[in-house]
């Protein structure tokens, strides 16, 4: 996929948060540990406060209705929440707490990942900047995912 402008990268960061909220919130509707119910909303509000922060940046650099609806079409099966909470099930993140965090850190790793290959292959300093952003901000959900990890042992 090529991203080619700051409007478009953020189209896909939106919708990536977008995603992983509504597999948090379908995985609310799964869980039974009251411990894993607390740490799917702790999750929850990080997403949230994640699309916030990249939806406000997207406001910025406006992108057309369609060709918004066209990028994300053909990213979804790239790699956007593949499997979504039946995958979470099948990874026994909605039996305990460590299995979540687990989960959850392995999906910021990934979106650290995607990010951070959509920047190499930028050739428009200010896109690559935008994504080395998110990349940031994925990277600090991700090491306070693996602080809880390690605390627990």
């Amino acid at each position: 996929m090529v991203v080619r402008n700051e409007g478009q990268a953020l189209c896909v960061a939106v919708e990536m948060e977008r995603r992983a909220i509504r597999v948090y919130e379908r995985a609310l509707m799964l869980a039974k540990d009251p411990a894993v119910v607390e740490g799917i909303k702790e999750i929850l509000g990080d997403e949230r406060e994640h699309l916030r922060k990249f939806g406000e940046m997207k406001a910025k650099y406006p992108v057309p209705e369609e060709e918004e609806r066209l990028l994300i079409s053909s990213m979804a099966a790239e790699v956007l929440f593949a499997g979504g909470v039946m995958e979470m099930k099948r990874e026994q993140a909605l039996m305990t707490l460590k299995g979540l965090y687990r989960y959850a850190a392995d999906s910021e790793a990934g979106a650290v990942e995607t990010y951070g290959g959509f920047a190499e292959k930028c050739a428009d300093d200010k896109v690559k900047d935008t994504f080395m952003s998110i990349v940031r901000e994925e990277s600090e959900h991700l090491t306070v995912l693996l602080d809880r990890l390690d605390k627990m042992g």
